[in-house]
């Protein structure tokens, strides 16, 4: 047997009344918007969902692959395609050998170059959550690899600047 754990049962209830009765739900008093939730370091994240290709449970065997420069590339297939693979972790200053990022589920983003697999920490949410509040304190001579943070989320995950985090994966993978 399937079990269905509702996540915002006051919301789902709102909208059931409103079919029940035959009243359309109109725009809410506070705009649900839909992210992909992870954690990173252990702490809850997010990014929005629109920004995220695709999102991969498991990312499956990743390997090093060797550049003309004798650097490595480490290498993953995602839909029976390679993608390079970024580990967001990096961020805190801690690279994960690639036995550990096969184990780790990834979001799939759009970069210049392609497509590619930035692994985070699980497990991967697809969330419908209000803003409770945005984050306005960016500096230019910020660490350009820091997570930049945009927003924090209602159920209190930190929301992650989306045009940020394709700019990190597409510098973590360029040759």
């Amino acid at each position: 047997m399937v079990r269905v754990r509702p996540s915002d049962v006051p919301l789902l209830e709102r909208r059931a009344r409103a079919l029940a009765t035959g009243i359309a739900e109109t725009v809410e008093e506070v705009e649900q918007l839909r992210f992909v939730a992870f954690r990173l370091r252990g702490r809850p994240c997010a990014v929005e969902a629109q920004a995220v290709e695709r999102a991969v449970s498991r990312l499956g065997r990743v390997v090093a692959v060797p550049l003309a420069d004798s650097g490595e590339r480490l290498v993953a297939y995602v839909d029976e395609l390679p993608l390079p693979v970024a580990d967001l972790a990096e961020c805190g200053g801690g690279a994960r050998i690639p036995d550990v990022l096969a184990l780790s589920p990834a979001i799939v983003l759009s970069v210049s170059e392609g497509r590619v697999a930035v692994v985070v920490e699980g497990p991967l949410d697809l969330r419908e959550e209000a803003l409770a509040e945005r984050s306005t304190s960016h500096s230019a001579s910020e660490d350009v690899d820091a997570p930049r943070v945009v927003a924090r989320l209602a159920g209190g995950a930190s929301l992650l600047d989306a045009e940020w985090l394709v700019a990190w994966a597409a510098r973590k993978v360029r040759p």
